[in-house]
């Protein structure tokens, strides 16, 4: 009978142990977890601080798998790649235990980010990561009235909304010249920060928080020349791979600081494989190594892990970056890269943004819906969009993600055929207009 550990119990950890368990039915799985709780939601945490989720426990989820040794309150402290083996322990007791496993999973995730500038420990500062977090920030707008959030991703756009529904006054400060930037184009980004303005969020792009300021709780920040007054600070900027126990076990990491895996999830040290948002993987459009720090690849990275480690041959073969977030109704989707990113990359794109109804102009609440789609201009292959509406706007993205995946060109992506329904949909698909735009500018 074969053991299998895996470390870390989010959407890749548990994907993969319920996945393994699925295949081999005999094996031993021991899963490592240091939360006291079993599985928690980190994408609800901005909508409970917001309160449209009422009680933020309602995130923590305590029912164990079945047929799965699952030890939460417990560390994995080392991996030793040689002996085969996890030495762990039992955070409450101190209890020290070496683990041998036949197949390892490392999915260990990520940490919220902070950038080391002054004030940045002050009482006051916090991340958006875990639900001590979301706890955290909804006990401080009890007493707070300024809040400044820095990042305008979509946590930090989310965030932002969430602590104006608190009835806070909310600065949000971006260092790239818009909000959204690694899912926008400057173009559709004015579009969403015109609904944080209508929503009174104010909003400052190609601006840097230099510092933070105050004794031993937070007073104002110093957003480039200017001080703004802030009881409240949210930080924003990122997460970084948490692949420290796979480094110090000498596991090759990759450039983006992530743990470097091939198609299979294999990591270069031997029947060691990781997933999530602790690993570096391939974007499929540039081709450069990229992190894709979402639960929809942690989930498709754990099922291959899942499969490889209960003795399968599944491949990962890397990601489109397909992202989805809101402003309250406003809803934003993308995937592929952006213009600027492309154009890095080497990749000569061409574009066409559309605006039109998202229902026929006669139905009762017909709302603007607005769609871009890059292509490569040799092969006319689409490689990108993005899509804002306040409704069926994911749907569109995961669509576009398909006709990418299969390599559609745009003059067929013009020909698909689709439905149409009053309520739901106009007899033109609006993804069909923004095809045949960029096929007038090839």
């Amino acid at each position: 009978m074969s053991r299998i550990v895996i470390i870390g119990y989010e959407s890749a950890g548990l994907t993969a142990a319920s996945t393994a368990r699925a295949i081999d039915r005999q094996a031993e799985i021991i899963v490592i977890e240091r939360r006291p709780y079993v599985l928690y939601h980190p994408c609800g945490i901005p909508f409970a601080i917001g309160g449209e989720i009422p009680d933020i426990k309602t995130l923590i989820e305590n029912t164990k798998p079945p047929n799965i040794d699952l030890r939460i309150g417990t560390e994995a402290k080392s991996i030793d790649t040689n002996s085969k083996t996890v030495e762990v322990t039992e955070l409450k007791s101190g209890k020290t235990e070496k683990i041998p496993y036949d197949s390892l999973i490392i999915a260990t995730g990520s940490y919220a980010f902070k950038p080391p500038i002054k004030g940045i420990d002050l009482k006051g500062v916090h991340v958006v990561r875990t639900v001590e977090d979301g706890e955290a920030i909804i006990e401080a707008t009890k007493k707070a009235k300024r809040a400044v959030v820095v990042g305008a991703g979509a946590i930090g756009v989310e965030t932002s909304v969430a602590l104006r529904r608190r009835g806070l006054d909310v600065l949000l400060v971006e260092l790239m010249p818009n909000v959204l930037p690694t899912m926008l184009d400057q173009d559709m980004a004015e579009i969403v920060t015109q609904r944080l303005h209508k929503e009174g969020v104010r909003v400052l792009c190609n601006q840097r928080l230099s510092e933070i300021r105050g004794d031993k709780n937070v007073r104002s920040v110093v957003v480039g020349e200017t001080e703004y007054p802030a009881e409240l600070v949210v930080m924003s900027v990122g997460v970084k791979p948490e692949a420290k126990l796979a480094k110090d076990a000498g596991i090759e990491l990759g450039p983006t600081g992530g743990i470097k895996v091939d198609r299979y999830l294999r990591t270069s040290a031997p029947q060691v494989y990781a997933a999530g948002d602790c690993v570096e993987t391939l974007n499929l459009i540039t081709e450069n190594p990229t992190l894709s720090q979402v639960a929809t690849t942690a989930i498709r990275m754990g099922k291959v892990a899942g499969k490889n480690a209960a003795g399968r041959k599944a491949t990962f073969n890397g990601t489109f970056n397909t992202v989805v977030t809101s402003v309250h109704e406003l809803i934003i989707a993308s995937t592929g890269p952006t213009t600027s990113a492309a154009k890095k990359a080497g990749i000569d794109v061409v574009s066409a943004r559309i605006r039109m109804p998202n229902k026929p102009p006669y139905y009762p609440g017909a709302e603007p819906i607005y769609a871009k789609l890059l292509v490569e201009a040799g092969e006319q292959k689409i490689v990108g969009g993005q899509v804002i509406s306040t409704e069926g706007v994911a749907e569109r993205v995961n669509l576009l993600t398909l006709a990418i995946q299969n390599g559609m060109r745009v003059d067929e992506f013009a020909n698909i055929e689709y439905c149409y329904m009053p309520a739901v949909c106009d007899a033109i698909e609006p993804l069909t207009v923004a095809a045949e735009a960029v096929l007038r500018r090839l």
